[in-house]
């Protein structure tokens, strides 16, 4: 990939200067573009009492990452080529979780959840 892919790719999905990725705050899409390859990295918080209220919760947001990240790759298309008069091609590579505890202890526990979902881009 070129430079110049590489800028236009960034410029639409850049996020860090005054926008953010959700409203109320409740969750971010950042992006890595790194060589051919884009990840798109969704990170919310779960707030659980016990281990088998935890299930249900990460269930909840892998959904809510794989809908608000399809959106977002089908937005980035979008705004790539109205701004660039050319589509932007993207091999889907698939997509993997994880949660980090943040506060194990107490009545209620906090962690974040996270899924990253990466993309080979067809020059």
């Amino acid at each position: 990939m070129n430079l110049e892919t590489v800028r236009k790719i960034g410029d639409v999905l850049e996020t860090s200067w005054g926008r953010s990725s959700s409203e109320d705050g409740t969750y971010s899409i950042k992006y890595a573009l790194e060589g051919d390859l884009l990840v798109l990295k969704f990170t919310t918080v779960v707030t659980f009492e016990s281990e088998s209220g935890l299930r249900p919760q990460i269930n909840v947001a892998n959904e809510q990452a794989k809908q608000l990240i399809n959106a977002k790759i089908l937005d980035v298309k979008s705004s790539y080529k109205q701004a660039n008069d050319e589509p932007l091609s993207l091999k889907d590579l698939g997509g993997a979780d994880d949660l980090e505890l943040i506060s194990p202890v107490g009545p209620k526990k906090y962690a974040y959840y996270r899924y990253n979902h990466s993309y080979n881009v067809q020059s």
